[in-house]
């Protein structure tokens, strides 16, 4: 039951794609007007007792008219031309006569309404200075036809008051025709500028695309430089710790395995250096700078001080009992809490934000909220994206939304590993 939908639209995508293509969308069409402007066409054309020569000429005619409806948007040029000739010749062709001896010039059969739609085409295919000359022809055209059927006695029309068909005519094929013209032409014009609104579009998409990877990327950049710095002293500890321990005394049996993990932790220390350079640095050089121990959530004090500074009111609330979380966790609960009053700062328009720090057996929850106008996740730029790649790189999950009482809310919660403090201390 669920796929019957997909199957509809699948269905309703496929007769669209056949209708828009330029030849079998115009087929369709021009079978649809053969069927009820042909079928009288034809039917006139039988009951004729004009030459058959006559009759042919003039289904020859409205044959090309059909004809020119399905190619129409693929050949435009040629199809208006042929359609043009095709028209030329049902007006300089001889009158038609039916059995009750009423004559009509075989311009006015219903086909020759299809010419309509040729011009309509040509107004909106064909370039500016090409459509200008079709209006010209079609124009040259109603004045061949005025002239044709200026005189309604030659034609069996006695009954017809000269002066007001005369008017009447001149007055309806030409507006009609630059009716016609002018419809086309803004069809042209409107076609053209929904495809600049897509191709824009698409554009803008695709530099969205683009700026979120970017950012996603930079962000990644950052955590790795970071990651690089923490690492990089916890693993200069270990050696210092280590040469310590083999200084102490090196006769002792396991000075030697001191002086391995001192050795094991330089190497790492070296390789890790070295293949961050290679993946961060264009010059293929290590990142430059002392290695130095990050923040983390016992620096948040200090936070919440800058951030009152600036003019947001913060409160800090924390429940459970603390920590010691690894250095990642610990440096990515700092960062998010950061980026997240940082939003605040200059998207919300907050005037109060609340950071709530739960510790709980296995993880801890870190969430920022406001009470500002509340907004959808893509107004807050890439800061957000930043903060899913940092949660999910340290094993995370992060969570964000407007609050049902108002304002924003970012909740994260973190992987928890190490020992009480309070046990620690």
């Amino acid at each position: 039951m669920g796929r019957m939908p997909e199957r509809s639209g699948s269905l309703g995508g496929a007769v669209d794609r056949f209708l828009s293509h330029p030849i079998a969308g115009d087929a369709v069409l021009a079978v649809l007007l053969a069927v009820p402007l042909g079928a009288m066409s034809v039917g006139l054309l039988s009951a004729s007792i004009s030459p058959t020569w006559h009759v042919l000429a003039a289904g020859g005619g409205l044959a090309v008219l059909h004809a020119c409806v399905v190619w129409r948007r693929r050949f435009p040029q040629a199809a208006y031309l042929f359609g043009a000739g095709a028209m030329l010749g049902l007006v300089l062709l001889p009158a038609l006569q039916d059995p009750t001896a009423w004559q009509y010039p075989p311009v006015l059969l219903p086909s020759s309404m299809t010419f309509g739609l040729l011009l309509y085409t040509a107004g909106s295919q064909m370039r500016r200075q090409q459509a200008i000359a079709a209006l010209l022809v079609a124009l040259v055209g109603v004045v061949a036809v005025v002239a044709r059927l200026w005189s309604p006695a030659t034609w069996g029309a006695e009954e017809a008051e000269p002066l007001v068909w005369r008017i009447g005519l001149t007055l309806g094929l030409s507006a009609m025709s630059g009716c016609l013209w002018a419809l086309g032409r803004l069809s042209g014009i409107r076609g053209k500028y929904l495809a600049q609104l897509r191709e824009k579009a698409d554009r803008a998409e695709q530099d969205r695309a683009r700026e979120l990877s970017e950012a996603a990327r930079a962000e990644r950049d950052r955590i790795s430089r970071e990651m690089h710095d923490v690492v990089s002293h916890s693993l200069a500890v270990m050696v210092s710790q280590a040469e310590g321990g083999r200084l102490t005394d090196t006769r002792a049996p396991n000075a030697p395995v001191f002086g391995t993990i001192a050795q094991v932790g330089r190497d790492a220390l070296q390789d890790m250096r070295a293949l961050l350079g290679v993946l961060h640095s264009e010059n293929g050089t290590a990142p430059s700078g002392p290695a130095q121990p990050q923040p983390g959530l016992a620096e948040l004090p200090e936070l919440l001080t800058r951030v009152r500074e600036a003019g947001l009111e913060v409160e800090l609330t924390e429940r459970g009992t603390a920590h010691e979380l690894r250095p990642a966790a610990d440096l990515a609960a700092y960062r998010l809490v950061q980026e997240a009053l940082t939003n605040v700062i200059k998207h919300a328009g907050a005037e109060h934000a609340t950071v709530q720090i739960e510790w709980q057996p296995d993880q801890v929850a870190v969430c920022v909220s406001d009470d500002g106008v509340g907004a959808s996740a893509e107004a807050f730029g890439t800061g957000l994206t930043g903060m899913r790649e940092r949660t999910r790189l340290v094993g995370g999950t992060l969570e964000t939304g407007n609050r049902a009482g108002g304002g924003f809310q970012v909740r994260a919660t973190l992987p928890l590993e190490g020992r009480s403090r309070s046990s620690s201390r």
